[in-house]
């Protein structure tokens, strides 16, 4: 490989830090380092500062930096930063999601089936959302099972006496498996007392106030199955990405949202078992199929742009 060759590709990462995009961010970008030789700068939106003249005059920003050959954004506050920072640098833009802007404006842009991507030649549609989840089909612990409960959403009622009781026939169906338990922050804060009162002897409750970095990483790394409710789209998405064999608990919708349907159709496709459908008493199986849409991209984006 010679020295030309080898010089990395700068990037810079413009984000919104919001947790979902952040994520999206992150399971790209290490993808494409795993890939490829790249210097990457973590930019918050917030920290760069353009007017339109200085774009139109292509004035220097950020001079501390090395200037950017592509530049990566997440989130509509980012949308037209990056094409001033393309005017600027003359870089090459990636957009996740479906933009405010023309895709054509764009060099690259990936975003999820179910958002409708435009079909061009620079849109790269994925199933469900990237993220920095690695797959590992093998050396999972049999013995132990991950429950990922989410709360209170706009997609589906909540019930915490419905949840509590599809946890209590799953624990006690396979009572010689291990459950560790956590919820989220749109868990009610009655729910980790009244499934507490189960007195469940093979159950582990976990608040995730308590749960230290990178639990959950853990936990779909090394679980034998998962169970997860539907309204958590993002960590269905990372459930199914593990590679862990996934189960959805029951919610009932509150109308035909695009998360409800998407849900739907991960069921009717095979990637995830449905409580309401299932022997309890047999560990989930294996997905079929399986999924790592972040290296996918990275390999897209690579092929694409270099």
């Amino acid at each position: 490989m010679t020295a030309q060759a080898a010089k990395p590709t700068i990037l810079w990462v413009v984000t919104d830090e919001k947790p979902g995009h952040r994520s999206q961010q992150e399971g790209l970008v290490e993808r494409l380092q795993a890939l490829a030789p790249f210097e990457i700068h973590w930019l918050p939106v917030d920290t760069i500062q353009i007017s339109l003249l200085v774009a139109v005059l292509r004035r220097r920003v950020m001079p501390n930096l090395p200037a950017p050959d592509w530049i990566l954004g997440a989130g509509a506050g980012t949308h037209s930063l990056i094409l001033m920072l393309k005017r600027i640098f003359r870089a090459k833009t990636i957009l996740l999601m479906k933009g405010a802007f023309p895709a054509a404006l764009f060099d690259a842009n990936i975003t999820p089936l179910h958002d409708n991507p435009p079909k061009r030649k620079n849109v790269l549609p994925t199933t469900g959302v990237m993220n920095p989840v690695i797959p590992r089909y093998e050396g999972r612990d049999k013995n132990t099972g991950t429950f990922l409960i989410g709360g209170i959403n706009e997609h589906y009622g909540w019930d915490d006496g419905a949840v509590i009781d599809q946890v209590e026939k799953i624990c006690r169906a396979q009572s010689g498996v291990h459950w560790t338990l956590t919820d989220s922050r749109r868990s009610p804060a009655a729910f980790l007392p009244a499934l507490k009162a189960r007195n469940l002897p093979n159950l582990t409750l976990i608040s995730h106030k308590d749960t230290a970095r990178g639990f959950i990483k853990q936990q779909l790394d090394t679980t034998g199955q998962l169970w997860v409710t539907r309204d958590s789209v993002s960590m269905v998405y990372e459930c199914i990405t593990s590679g862990a064999p996934t189960g959805l608990l029951d919610l009932k919708p509150l109308r035909q949202s695009r998360v409800v349907k998407n849900m739907d159709e991960l069921l009717k496709e095979g990637w995830i078992r449905d409580f309401a459908h299932w022997d309890l008493h047999q560990p989930l199986p294996p997905s079929p199929t399986r999924l790592w849409e972040a290296d996918r991209a990275a390999k897209w984006l690579l092929q694409l742009l270099r």
